[in-house]
């Protein structure tokens, strides 16, 4: 296999990583959330994108062969367009929250 057959996987990569940082941030960002519709449909959102972020992420520590090369590669390529999809849903609807003042947050208590 060439450079050029394998480079979806090192973009793949770098979309696994973009949406592994991105969510991350979300779980603090959740946390802090005060509980309303809104955080419900944050949540719905964080967990499709958790879900086909370990997806992809399961695709590609599978083992490619020469034989399984072009089923890997599209559903690595459908896998990694989704989770783009997903992860630019969880964003956009964080702009919207605080365009529209949707989040509430919890106050930091000491003890």
């Amino acid at each position: 296999m060439s450079w050029i057959e394998v480079q979806f996987l090192r973009d793949a990569v770098d979309v696994l990583c973009q949406c592994r940082t991105t969510l991350m941030y979300s779980y603090v960002f959740a946390f802090y959330l005060m509980n309303n519709n809104q955080k419900i449909i944050f949540e719905d959102n964080q967990k499709d994108m958790e879900m086909a972020t370990e997806k992809l992420s399961e695709c590609l520590e599978r083992e490619i062969t020469v034989k399984n090369i072009y089923e890997v590669k599209q559903k690595v390529l459908d896998l990694s367009h989704y989770c783009q999809k997903r992860r630019h849903v969880l964003l956009c609807h964080v702009r919207e929250g605080y365009e529209n003042d949707w989040w509430e947050f919890k106050e930091e208590t000491t003890t």
